[in-house]
C-alpha cells in the first residue's frame, strides 16, 4: 500500500487486533537477525562477484602494458611509505598499487638511467614522510637530478607535519604551492601527558621495574612530570634531528641555517611570505604545472604524448618486464633480504607486529640454502618481547655459524628489542635520523586494589604457589614478589648487555655506559659505537657486497624471504578469504535456524495460552 493511498484507508477492527496480537519480542529479534544475515549474504555475493571480475581482469592483464616512450613519473604522496606491502583486504584490495619504500627508491634508481623518463613530480595529498624514509628518498633523488632530469613537488599547502614535510620538499628542484596555501615549518615538538595523579584518583597503581634511568617507556603513567634523564634524552634527540633537517634545508635552498631557524621560529608562513623568502618557487595551480612540463619536454603545453605514469605502476612494470628477462649473471651473489617490522612478538606476526616464528623461519631458510651467501635484515621495530627477540637473534647467530654474512639495515626505529636482534650482525647500518639503542628493560603491571575498594568489589583468591598471583591486578607486589621481579629484570638486562658486548666487541662496562635505556639517533649511535655506517638499505646492500668481495650492490641478486606475493596471488588469497567468510555465514545461518526454533518455544512459554492459539491460526493463514 502506498503512502498516498494509506491516507484514505481505515483499517478494519480485526486488522488492528491481528497486529496487536502478533507483537513479540523474540519474533522481532529473530527477524532482525535474519535481515542482518541476509544483508551480510548480499554483501558477500556482491564482493565475490566483484573480486572474481577483478581477478580475471588482473590475470588477463598480468603482463604490464608497454611503458610510453615519453613519460614523467608521478608520486601521489599520501601517508608516507611503508617498509612492506600490506596484505590485500576487503577494505584495501589493491595494496600493490602503493609502492613500498624500497619500490620507490628502486624505481627512482631505474628511472635515472631510463631515457624515456623525463622527470619526477610529487603531488602531496596528505600526511608526511618519516625522517629516515625521507633521507633514503633524498639519496635516490640526488643521483636522479645529477642525470639532468627535473624534479618538482606540488601541494595545496605544506602543513600539518612541522618541519618534516618541508624537509622532504626541499629535496626537489622546484617547490610549487597553490596560491592560497600556507607553509608550515614549526620545527619539532614532543608532548607527553603525565597521568599519575589521575590514576591515583581512580585507584589504579602502575607498578613497574626499569633498568635503567633512561628507560622511560611507562614514565608518563608512573610519574607526575618528566624526569631529568628523560628530558635530557628527548632534548638531545630533538636537537640532533632538528639540526639534521635545518642544515640540509639551508643547503638545498641556498640560504643560511640561521635564516631557516628564523622562519622556523615564525612557524606559519603565507604563500606570499614563503615565495618572498624563496622557500617556494611558484604559487600556481597543478594544471599550470602539468602544462609547463609538457611545454618544457615536448614543446607543446597540450601535447598528450607525454604520459604521467604513477611511480608504483612504473615500479611494477620494471619488476615484471614485458620482454623476457636476461638470465641472471653467474657472477652475481645471492643474498636474502628479510624484514623485521613492528612490535616483536613470540608467535606469528600480523600487520603490526614482527613474529619471531616467521622471522627466524625466514632466516633459517636463508642459511640452509647453499646458494645464498649473505643475509640483510631490515629492522623497523620499537622492540617487544625479550624472549622473541632472543629467538630472532639466535637464528642470526646460527646463520653466521653457517658462514653467512649478516648485515642489519635500520629503518625508522630499531630500539630495545629492535637493537637486541641487531647486535650480532657483522655490520649495522642506520639512517642519521633512525631512533636506536634503548638498551634497557621495563616490566611490571597495573594494580587496581584501591579502585576495587572504591567500587565495592571484593576479590577472593584460591591459589597454589606463593607467587601464583604475582601478576594479578587485584593486589600489589608483596616483598617476595618484588624480590623475584628484581631477579628477573636484572637477569634480562644483564643478558641484553652481554649480547651487545659480544656482538659489538665492547666490554660490558662500555656497553652499560651508553645503554641505561637511552635512545639515540643514528648519527649519535655512530659516534658511540652502536652502529657502523650511516645510510639506507642500498648502503647496507653495498656494504654486504663489499664483504663478499664485490664492488657494490649491482653485483648482488637480492631475494626477499618470504617471497612477496604477486598482485594475482594477493587477489586469490583475498578471494579465498571471502569464500571463508561465506562458509562462516552459511554455518551461522544453520545456527540461526536452530535459534528460530528455540525462539518459537520461548515465545510460547512467555505468552498467555489464548494468544498462542490465536497466533497459530494466523500462521496457518500466511
Amino acid at each position: 500500500m502506498s503512502n498516498f493511498s494509506s491516507l484514505f484507508y481505515k483499517p478494519k477492527k480485526r486488522d488492528v487486533e491481528i497486529k496487536k496480537k502478533r507483537w513479540s519480542v523474540t519474533g522481532i529479534i529473530w527477524k532482525a537477525l535474519k535481515r542482518v544475515c541476509m544483508a551480510f549474504g548480499v554483501m558477500f555475493l556482491i564482493s565475490l562477484v566483484m573480486l572474481t571480475i577483478s581477478t580475471t581482469l588482473i590475470m588477463k592483464g598480468s603482463k604490464p602494458a608497454a611503458l610510453p616512450k615519453d613519460m614523467v613519473l608521478l608520486l601521489e604522496l599520501e601517508g608516507g611509505f611503508s617498509e612492506m606491502r600490506t596484505k590485500a583486504s576487503f577494505m584495501d584490495p589493491f595494496p600493490f598499487s602503493k609502492p613500498t619504500l624500497r619500490d620507490a627508491v628502486k624505481a627512482i634508481e631505474n628511472a635515472t638511467n631510463d631515457n624515456r623518463v623525463r622527470g619526477i613530480v610529487v603531488s602531496v595529498k596528505s600526511g608526511g614522510v618519516a625522517l629516515p624514509h625521507t633521507q633514503e628518498i633524498r639519496k635516490a633523488l640526488s643521483k636522479f637530478k645529477e642525470s639532468g632530469k627535473f624534479t618538482k613537488i606540488y601541494a595545496p599547502s605544506y602543513s600539518g607535519n612541522g618541519l618534516g614535510l618541508y624537509y622532504f620538499a626541499s629535496a626537489f628542484d622546484e617547490i610549487w604551492m597553490q596560491p592560497v596555501g600556507q607553509l608550515t615549518m614549526t620545527g619539532m615538538n614532543m608532548e607527553m601527558p603525565f597521568g599519575k595523579e589521575a590514576l591515583d584518583k581512580l585507584g589504579v597503581n602502575p607498578d613497574f621495574f626499569q633498568r635503567e634511568g633512561f628507560k622511560s617507556a611507562m614514565e608518563n603513567l608512573t610519574n607526575s612530570k618528566m624526569s631529568a634523564k628523560n628530558r635530557e634524552m628527548l632534548s638531545s634527540i630533538v636537537d640532533d634531528l632538528s639540526k639534521q633537517m635545518v642544515t640540509q634545508v639551508a643547503k638545498d635552498r641556498e640560504v643560511s641555517p640561521a635564516f631557516i631557524k628564523q622562519k622556523v621560529d615564525l612557524g606559519l608562513l603565507t604563500g606570499r611570505e614563503a615565495l618572498d623568502a624563496k622557500l617556494v618557487d611558484r604559487l600556481d595551480y597543478v594544471d599550470v604545472l602539468a602544462s609547463e612540463i609538457r611545454q618544457a619536454t615536448m614543446g607543446d603545453p597540450e601535447d598528450e604524448n607525454l604520459k604521467f605514469i604513477l611511480l608504483g605502476q612504473y615500479a611494477q612494470a620494471k619488476k615484471t618486464p614485458s620482454t623476457p628477462a636476461e638470465p641472471a649473471q653467474s657472477t652475481k651473489s645471492n643474498i636474502a633480504l628479510i624484514y623485521a617490522v613492528g612490535t616483536i612478538v613470540d608467535e606469528t606476526g600480523n600487520g603490526g607486529s614482527a613474529g619471531a616464528d616467521d622471522i627466524s623461519a625466514a632466516i633459517r631458510e636463508a642459511y640452509m640454502d647453499d646458494t645464498i651467501e649473505a643475509i640483510v635484515l631490515r629492522v623497523d621495530s620499537p622492540g617487544g618481547s625479550p624472549s622473541a627477540s632472543e629467538t630472532i637473534r639466535r637464528a642470526l647467530v646460527k646463520a653466521k655459524e653457517k658462514g653467512k654474512k649478516v648485515t642489519v639495515s635500520m629503518g625508522t626505529v630499531a630500539a630495545s628489542g629492535g637493537y637486541w636482534i641487531s647486535a650480532d650482525a657483522d655490520e649495522i647500518v642506520a639512517l642519521p635520523s633512525t631512533l636506536t639503542g634503548s638498551i634497557g628493560v621495563i616490566m611490571g603491571k597495573f594494580e587496581i586494589s584501591a579502585l576495587s575498594d572504591k567500587l565495592g568489589i571484593n576479590w577472593e583468591t584460591i591459589k597454589y604457589g606463593e607467587n601464583s598471583d604475582i601478576f594479578s591486578v587485584s593486589s600489589p607486589f608483596d616483598e617476595a614478589a618484588r624480590a623475584r621481579m628484581t631477579v628477573l629484570i636484572d637477569d634480562v638486562y644483564d643478558a641484553f648487555l652481554t649480547r651487545v658486548s659480544e656482538g659489538r666487541g665492547m666490554t660490558k662496562a662500555e656497553v652499560r655506559n651508553v645503554a641505561q635505556g637511552r635512545a639515540w639517533t643514528g648519527a649519535q649511535a655512530l659516534d658511540i659505537g652502536l652502529v657502523d655506517e650511516l645510510g639506507g638499505l642500498n648502503h647496507a646492500l653495498d656494504r654486504t657486497a663489499i664483504m663478499l668481495g664485490k664492488e657494490n650492490r649491482k653485483s648482488l641478486n637480492v631475494i626477499q624471504i618470504p617471497r612477496q606475493k604477486s598482485a594475482v596471488e594477493e587477489f586469490i588469497a583475498l578471494l579465498e578469504g571471502q569464500v571463508s567468510i561465506g562458509h562462516t555465514l552459511q554455518q551461522q545461518s544453520k545456527w540461526l535456524d536452530r535459534l528460530n526454533v528455540l525462539s518459537e518455544h520461548l515465545d510460547i512459554m512467555t505468552r498467555a495460552p489464548e494468544h498462542t492459539v490465536y497466533d497459530a491460526e494466523l500462521e496457518a493463514l500466511r
